[in-house]
């Protein structure tokens, strides 16, 4: 009986990877579609501004609810997250911009080719070696890159190259963050990120700021896309985390990449976008890529692995046997007295 069910625990893993996918898709797809909507009314600075804030308020109410989350945050810490959130904050306004100028399709598209900036960084600046597997996934998602562009003198559109800057600045930011994760926890590196980007932004936004516009921008349907933004920009990070957490990247990244065809769909309905069938080759040229380019687990990683798996379920059934009492000790001890008599 007890064998039936240990193939339990990998399919409970992959039902929590798949919700913690369809949170992540969701979350990507709200936030895209409320920057566009307050892209009729703010600029991209202020609409960051939303998300940054709203995220952080999201954060300090959580603090509030979970006191233990204030642990290890310092305001010396501070400085090391600069360098980080710097880059990503230009990854996140070139981000924005692209979906201001660009169908949601393709800056979703191109926007997968941040895993392979991130191997071409770590091969220039960090020195690490480059597997066969590594090198072909940055061919095809070049290859992939260029279907989608599909560069030409009658065709070419030069703001196609903002989600590929905000990829490479993706990129280079999760070089960064792998640095950080050695020292600092989630919630600590998305705690300095909103309260760096913030600033960031405000200081942007103050730049160009028009206080008559944002007056007449302070309408129901801005406050409620602004409220999504802040929540589905905060959600979609804690979601693709856990995922990535719980499951191998092998079986999250093709999951990832449903939200191309998703968000197509949205916008052809909602913005009458034309659906682009070379936007959707091309984006799975560029997640197939990144598929192969990820680091494959070695021999001894696996068996490791499945000796812990192995020493879990062991040490779960002992703890699932009756514990003997004094009382069976003494009913015990008191019968063997009998039948040796």
């Amino acid at each position: 009986m007890g064998e039936g069910k240990l193939p339990i625990a990998p399919n409970l893993r992959l039902l929590k990877v798949l919700a913690w996918m369809s949170g992540a898709l969701t979350s990507f797809v709200f936030a895209a579609v409320s920057i566009r909507e307050l892209s009729q009314s703010l600029n991209v600075f202020e609409i960051n501004v939303c998300r940054t804030g709203g995220g952080l308020f999201a954060l300090i109410a959580a603090m509030c609810v979970v006191k233990s989350l204030r642990c290890g945050l310092s305001l010396n810490d501070m400085p090391q997250h600069l360098w980080r959130n710097a880059v990503h904050a230009t990854g996140g306004f070139f981000w924005t911009l692209s979906i201001f100028t660009l169908p949601l399709a393709t800056v979703f598209s191109l926007e997968f080719t941040a895993p392979a900036w991130a191997a071409i960084m770590s091969m220039a600046v960090l020195g690490e070696r480059v597997s066969v597997n590594a090198i072909v996934g940055l061919v095809a998602s070049f290859i992939g890159t260029l279907i989608v562009l599909r560069p030409s003198p009658d065709s070419f559109d030069i703001f196609a190259l903002l989600p590929l800057a905000a990829g490479l600045c993706l990129g280079l930011s999760a070089l960064l963050t792998r640095r950080l994760t050695r020292t600092f926890g989630v919630f600590a590196i998305l705690f300095w990120m909103m309260i760096i980007q913030l600033i960031i932004n405000c200081v942007g936004a103050l730049m160009i700021v028009d206080a008559a516009r944002l007056s007449e921008s302070l309408t129901p349907p801005n406050v409620l896309a602004a409220i999504v933004l802040a929540l589905a920009g905060l959600s979609s990070q804690l979601c693709l985390s856990n995922a990535l957490k719980i499951g191998e990247a092998s079986l999250v990244m093709p999951l990832d990449f449903l939200r191309v065809p998703l968000i197509a769909g949205v916008g052809a309905l909602n913005y009458e976008e034309p659906f682009d069938h070379w936007v959707m080759i091309g984006a799975a040229v560029v997640a197939s890529g990144v598929l192969i380019g990820l680091p494959r687990p070695s021999a001894q990683h696996i068996q490791l692995r499945g000796r812990k798996v192995e020493n879990s379920r062991r040490h779960a059934a002992r703890s699932r046997l009756p514990k003997a009492t004094d009382n069976s000790k003494e009913i015990s001890v008191a019968g063997t007295g009998r039948l040796n008599k």
